[in-house]
């Protein structure tokens, strides 16, 4: 009997002993697989977290620029030109020089109140100031988008003067290719609602004469029409207007120009709509030998 009790008891304790390691390998490989999903859930989370980083990242860079959405590499900008006189009232002789710290910078420069562009004057030394001047200037260096327009109004005492009549331009009965006709711009045009195909007011500045007899009367219109037209946008993005002149109808024939002007608003934190004001200049050239009877 004591034998049969001793061999029960032991089988107790060996079932009992098998349960408790089952459960304590069971219990391990439960805290093994928790320990196994906290490590994915982990990394999924950092996958989540960079995949956003990335989006953030690239949503940032588009809000930056307006070109960042568009595929290719990046490209860097070249510095603003600087001026050396500050702007304001100047004795008249004054020079100004301008300059860029972009290494090989090339500057282009106006003074009409049109904004600077690859067509410009190009500076080549000292600009000498003698009337009210409105300089505005741009650098362009190797591989690298133009800068930003500097801008600067200088006046000089005593330099106001009445407009000077512009003279008429007379020709023996041809108004031959390469000649230079003055215009005017005759009313006020806003980046903020024109549209690319939009006509742009223009007026000859000057009588074309045969001999004495006017041909094409001060004041006739001319075709020019708006190629860029783009209003100010968030993020120093100012607005701008590129036109191109067209043609002038002188006696029933249709006069072909080649010409244009670009105008830019000023950049900066509220940037500024691009407006062509009546009463600027530009130029145009004539394409062809045209015939004028007088």
């Amino acid at each position: 009997m004591k034998t049969v009790l001793l061999l029960f008891v032991m089988s107790s304790i060996s079932v009992y002993g098998q349960d408790a390691g089952m459960m304590a390998a069971q219990q391990a490989q439960q805290a093994a697989q928790q320990a196994t999903q906290a490590a994915q859930q982990a990394i999924d989370q950092a996958t989540i977290t960079s995949q956003q980083a990335t989006i953030n990242m690239q949503q940032a860079m588009a809000n930056a620029s307006p070109s960042s959405s568009c595929p290719g590499p990046v490209i860097g900008v070249a510095n603003q030109p600087t001026f050396s006189v500050k702007p304001g009232n100047v004795a008249a002789g004054t020079v100004v020089r301008i300059k860029s710290a972009t290494h090989y910078a090339v500057i282009y420069y106006t003074t009409d109140g049109w904004s600077p562009n690859k067509t410009s004057t190009r500076y080549t030394g000292p600009i000498t100031i003698n009337a009210e001047t409105h300089l505005q200037a741009i650098a362009l260096g190797p591989d690298l988008l133009h800068s930003s327009i500097a801008r600067a109004d200088y006046t000089v005492n005593g330099s106001a003067t009445a407009p000077v009549q512009q003279p008429p331009l007379t020709t023996d009965g041809v108004l031959r290719a390469g000649t230079t006709l003055r215009l005017v711009t005759n009313s006020e045009v806003s980046s903020q609602s024109a549209e690319v195909g939009d006509k742009i007011p223009l007026l000859l500045d000057q009588d074309v004469r045969v001999g004495d007899t006017v041909v094409a009367a001060k004041g006739t219109p001319v075709s020019a029409v708006l190629t860029i037209a783009d209003p100010a946008a968030k993020h120093y993005v100012p607005g701008d207007l590129v036109f191109e002149v067209r043609s002038l109808n002188v006696q029933g024939k249709t006069l072909s120009l080649s010409g244009g002007e670009t105008l830019e608003g000023q950049a900066g934190r509220n940037p500024k709509e691009a407006v062509i004001k009546p009463g600027m200049v530009v130029n145009a050239t004539v394409t062809a030998d045209t015939p004028l009877n007088p």
